[in-house]
Protein backbone atom coordinates (compact mmCIF):
# COMPACT_ATOMS: atom_id res chain seq x y z
CA UNK A 1 0.00 0.00 0.00
CA UNK A 2 1.63 3.37 -1.07
CA UNK A 3 -0.08 7.39 -0.44
CA UNK A 4 -2.07 7.33 -3.46
CA UNK A 5 -3.70 4.49 -1.57
CA UNK A 6 -4.30 5.75 1.58
CA UNK A 7 -5.42 9.05 0.27
CA UNK A 8 -7.30 7.67 -2.46
CA UNK A 9 -8.71 3.63 -2.14
CA UNK A 10 -11.48 4.00 -4.56
CA UNK A 11 -9.01 3.88 -7.06
CA UNK A 12 -7.62 0.26 -5.23
CA UNK A 13 -10.07 -1.12 -3.54
CA UNK A 14 -13.24 -3.22 -4.92
CA UNK A 15 -16.13 -1.06 -4.29
CA UNK A 16 -18.30 -3.50 -2.98
CA UNK A 17 -15.70 -3.55 -0.11
CA UNK A 18 -15.85 0.11 -0.16
CA UNK A 19 -19.72 -0.51 0.52
CA UNK A 20 -18.87 -2.94 3.31
CA UNK A 21 -16.89 -0.51 4.92
CA UNK A 22 -19.60 2.03 4.35
CA UNK A 23 -22.15 0.70 5.90
CA UNK A 24 -19.94 -0.23 9.20
CA UNK A 25 -18.90 2.89 9.14
CA UNK A 26 -23.05 3.83 9.92
CA UNK A 27 -22.94 1.64 12.42
CA UNK A 28 -19.96 2.85 14.29
CA UNK A 29 -21.06 5.99 14.19
CA UNK A 30 -24.21 5.12 15.33
CA UNK A 31 -22.73 3.02 18.42
CA UNK A 32 -19.71 5.33 19.07
CA UNK A 33 -22.83 8.27 18.84
CA UNK A 34 -24.99 6.16 21.57
CA UNK A 35 -21.66 5.78 24.24
CA UNK A 36 -20.55 9.28 23.66
CA UNK A 37 -24.28 11.16 23.73
CA UNK A 38 -22.97 12.56 20.25
CA UNK A 39 -24.27 12.68 16.72
CA UNK A 40 -23.45 14.03 13.40
CA UNK A 41 -25.81 17.09 12.43
CA UNK A 42 -24.02 17.26 9.13
CA UNK A 43 -20.99 15.36 7.30
CA UNK A 44 -18.65 17.37 9.16
CA UNK A 45 -20.23 18.34 12.19
CA UNK A 46 -20.67 16.54 15.35
CA UNK A 47 -22.37 17.77 18.04
CA UNK A 48 -23.72 16.72 21.39
CA UNK A 49 -27.45 15.15 21.86
CA UNK A 50 -29.40 16.71 25.04
CA UNK A 51 -31.32 13.65 25.45
CA UNK A 52 -29.13 10.13 24.53
CA UNK A 53 -31.23 7.45 23.06
CA UNK A 54 -30.53 5.42 19.79
CA UNK A 55 -33.22 7.44 18.18
CA UNK A 56 -31.54 10.94 18.98
CA UNK A 57 -28.30 9.21 17.63
CA UNK A 58 -29.62 7.76 14.50
CA UNK A 59 -32.06 9.78 13.15
CA UNK A 60 -29.85 13.38 12.79
CA UNK A 61 -26.58 10.68 11.72
CA UNK A 62 -28.54 9.22 8.98
CA UNK A 63 -30.61 12.01 7.81
CA UNK A 64 -26.84 14.48 7.56
CA UNK A 65 -25.15 11.11 5.62
CA UNK A 66 -28.68 10.52 3.44
CA UNK A 67 -29.06 14.25 2.61
CA UNK A 68 -25.23 14.77 1.44
CA UNK A 69 -25.32 11.43 -0.21
CA UNK A 70 -28.66 12.38 -2.39
CA UNK A 71 -26.94 16.42 -3.15
CA UNK A 72 -23.86 14.63 -4.29
CA UNK A 73 -25.27 12.07 -6.60
CA UNK A 74 -27.08 14.77 -8.04
CA UNK A 75 -24.22 16.84 -8.97
CA UNK A 76 -22.33 13.70 -9.61
CA UNK A 77 -25.13 13.16 -12.27
CA UNK A 78 -25.26 16.99 -13.53
CA UNK A 79 -21.16 16.50 -14.30
CA UNK A 80 -20.94 12.87 -15.39
CA UNK A 81 -24.24 11.00 -16.59
CA UNK A 82 -22.21 7.61 -15.47
CA UNK A 83 -22.05 8.19 -12.12
CA UNK A 84 -22.92 5.24 -9.76
CA UNK A 85 -25.07 5.28 -6.41
CA UNK A 86 -22.73 3.30 -4.87
CA UNK A 87 -19.32 5.42 -5.52
CA UNK A 88 -21.13 8.14 -4.31
CA UNK A 89 -22.26 6.09 -1.08
CA UNK A 90 -19.10 5.06 -0.54
CA UNK A 91 -17.66 8.97 -1.18
CA UNK A 92 -19.65 10.42 1.64
CA UNK A 93 -19.21 7.35 3.94
CA UNK A 94 -15.70 6.29 4.09
CA UNK A 95 -14.63 9.99 4.20
CA UNK A 96 -16.66 10.17 7.76
CA UNK A 97 -15.11 6.63 9.06
CA UNK A 98 -11.93 8.45 10.70
CA UNK A 99 -14.05 11.49 11.81
CA UNK A 100 -15.84 8.78 14.53
CA UNK A 101 -12.10 9.07 16.82
CA UNK A 102 -13.87 12.52 17.14
CA UNK A 103 -16.88 11.51 18.91
CA UNK A 104 -15.62 10.30 21.77
CA UNK A 105 -13.34 12.88 22.53
CA UNK A 106 -15.25 14.48 25.38
CA UNK A 107 -15.37 11.08 27.34
CA UNK A 108 -11.41 11.03 28.18
CA UNK A 109 -11.47 11.94 31.46
CA UNK A 110 -7.83 14.21 30.92
CA UNK A 111 -9.41 15.85 28.27
CA UNK A 112 -12.46 16.44 29.84
CA UNK A 113 -11.36 18.17 32.62
CA UNK A 114 -8.41 20.08 30.65
CA UNK A 115 -11.22 21.65 28.61
CA UNK A 116 -13.27 22.52 32.02
CA UNK A 117 -9.73 23.88 33.60
CA UNK A 118 -9.50 26.11 30.63
CA UNK A 119 -13.28 27.53 30.65
CA UNK A 120 -12.16 28.17 34.65
CA UNK A 121 -9.26 30.30 33.20
CA UNK A 122 -11.12 31.92 30.39
CA UNK A 123 -13.58 33.34 32.85
CA UNK A 124 -10.90 34.56 35.32
CA UNK A 125 -7.65 35.29 33.30
CA UNK A 126 -5.87 36.97 35.91
CA UNK A 127 -4.58 33.68 37.17
CA UNK A 128 -1.50 31.92 36.07
CA UNK A 129 -1.76 30.29 32.31
CA UNK A 130 -2.54 26.55 32.75
CA UNK A 131 0.38 25.31 30.38
CA UNK A 132 -0.41 21.62 30.41
CA UNK A 133 -4.10 22.23 30.06
CA UNK A 134 -3.26 24.49 27.14
CA UNK A 135 -1.07 21.84 25.44
CA UNK A 136 -3.86 19.08 25.33
CA UNK A 137 -6.08 21.61 24.19
CA UNK A 138 -3.93 22.66 21.33
CA UNK A 139 -3.15 19.05 20.70
CA UNK A 140 -6.55 18.08 20.41
CA UNK A 141 -7.07 21.53 17.89
CA UNK A 142 -3.95 20.21 15.91
CA UNK A 143 -5.56 15.98 15.75
CA UNK A 144 -8.40 17.43 14.38
CA UNK A 145 -7.26 19.51 12.19
CA UNK A 146 -5.13 16.50 11.30
CA UNK A 147 -8.61 13.96 10.55
CA UNK A 148 -10.54 16.90 9.32
CA UNK A 149 -8.06 17.53 6.40
CA UNK A 150 -7.71 13.74 5.32
CA UNK A 151 -11.49 13.14 5.99
CA UNK A 152 -12.01 16.67 3.38
CA UNK A 153 -9.17 14.91 0.75
CA UNK A 154 -10.54 11.14 1.15
CA UNK A 155 -14.56 12.89 0.56
CA UNK A 156 -12.48 14.96 -2.17
CA UNK A 157 -10.69 12.18 -4.01
CA UNK A 158 -14.06 9.97 -3.83
CA UNK A 159 -16.03 12.35 -5.60
CA UNK A 160 -13.34 13.29 -8.01
CA UNK A 161 -13.13 9.47 -8.87
CA UNK A 162 -16.66 8.75 -8.85
CA UNK A 163 -17.15 11.59 -11.71
CA UNK A 164 -13.98 11.60 -13.22
CA UNK A 165 -14.06 15.19 -12.72
CA UNK A 166 -10.90 17.41 -14.13
CA UNK A 167 -12.06 20.86 -14.79
CA UNK A 168 -11.37 23.61 -12.28
CA UNK A 169 -15.10 24.78 -12.65
CA UNK A 170 -16.32 21.73 -11.71
CA UNK A 171 -13.84 21.13 -8.72
CA UNK A 172 -15.12 24.87 -7.33
CA UNK A 173 -18.76 23.73 -8.09
CA UNK A 174 -18.45 20.93 -6.10
CA UNK A 175 -16.80 22.56 -3.04
CA UNK A 176 -19.40 25.13 -3.02
CA UNK A 177 -22.08 22.27 -2.81
CA UNK A 178 -20.49 20.72 -0.70
CA UNK A 179 -20.44 23.67 1.57
CA UNK A 180 -23.39 24.51 1.28
CA UNK A 181 -25.14 21.22 2.13
CA UNK A 182 -23.24 20.75 4.97
CA UNK A 183 -24.39 24.17 6.22
CA UNK A 184 -28.09 23.23 5.25
CA UNK A 185 -27.71 20.63 6.69
CA UNK A 186 -27.09 21.13 10.20
CA UNK A 187 -29.78 23.64 10.05
CA UNK A 188 -32.38 21.32 9.51
CA UNK A 189 -31.17 18.52 11.36
CA UNK A 190 -30.85 21.03 14.38
CA UNK A 191 -34.34 22.23 13.71
CA UNK A 192 -36.47 19.58 12.51
CA UNK A 193 -34.67 16.28 14.30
Amino acid sequence: MNWKTVFNPFEKFDEKWLLLASILTVIISIAMGYWSGTAFFSIYRINNVEIVSLQAIALPTLASFAFSIIILFILGKILNSKTRFIDIVNTVLLSQLILIILQPIDQIPFINAAQKRMILYSKNPTESIPLLDMSVMMGMALLSLVLLTYSIAIFYNGFKTATNIKKWQHIVLFVVISLVTTLICQILTSKFI
